[in-house]
């Protein structure tokens, strides 16, 4: 499991942003079931990989399911639930998981690809606070629903269903004020660290591709021409 968590960290910002885009290119242009179901085997087989293990087989359960529900169930006449709901589940399922595996991605990583490219220097300070923020408010809703255990609020199933604003409350209310403040201090932090600075601007990380970053995009390829193709 060890080997496995560490293989994320071989995986370039560059390669998983350039997969979520061949993900999103080959939702919107894909016309056969067939080779769109062996992309999304192809995304299972890369989360698996890369030690994600619970989410590519929720992943992987939620658009077979999509899949047996459009093609056998709606034929039927079966109209609960929307057979439009499963067609947006069908489309956005593949980049979704394209971007969850950036997403598992050194944020270091990512940034780094973003300041090589020529953007200017306030949208990529955007774009730094986006990415940190995310992970960084994850870590506090785990950290609120923790404290909301300890305190008896959730938990219990009835006091859920009977209570549920006041059950809305203890969670909205602590991570709106804890997301304004990580916010700033992401902010404070990119600037102290010279983000906004004009200066050329060297990463800790390497922005070079390697072997199993041209294996990931080079089957990526193959198999998203596959899915448009035909």
């Amino acid at each position: 499991m060890y080997e496995k968590k560490n293989n994320i960290n071989r995986l370039n910002g560059l390669t998983g942003l350039i997969l979520t885009a061949f993900a999103c290119i080959v939702t919107i242009f894909s016309q056969n079931i067939v080779t769109h179901v062996l992309f999304v085997l192809w995304l299972f087989i890369l989360l698996i990989y890369f030690g994600l293990v619970r989410q590519s087989i929720i992943y992987l359960t939620v658009y077979l399911l999509t899949i047996f529900w459009l093609t056998r169930l709606v034929p039927l006449g079966i109209k609960f639930p929307s057979p439009m709901l499963f067609g947006m589940i069908y489309k956005f399922i593949v980049p979704i998981m394209a971007a969850y595996l950036t997403s598992k991605i050194p944020s270091g990583k990512v940034i780094a690809v973003f300041q090589k490219l020529p953007i200017p220097k306030n949208i990529i300070l955007i774009l730094i606070v986006m990415i940190r923020f995310a992970p960084t408010v994850t870590g506090e809703l785990k950290a609120i629903k923790e404290a909301m255990k300890v305190r008896g609020f959730i938990g219990d199933f009835r006091k859920i269903m009977f209570h549920p604003l006041k059950t809305l409350e203890y969670a909205v209310v602590p991570i709106i004020f804890r997301a304004i403040k990580v916010g700033d201090e992401l902010a404070a932090a990119s600037i102290v660290r010279g983000v906004d600075n004009p200066c050329r601007k060297e990463s800790y990380y390497s922005n070079r591709l390697g072997y199993v970053d041209y294996m990931i995009l080079a089957i990526s390829l193959l198999m998203g021409i596959m899915a448009i193709g035909y």
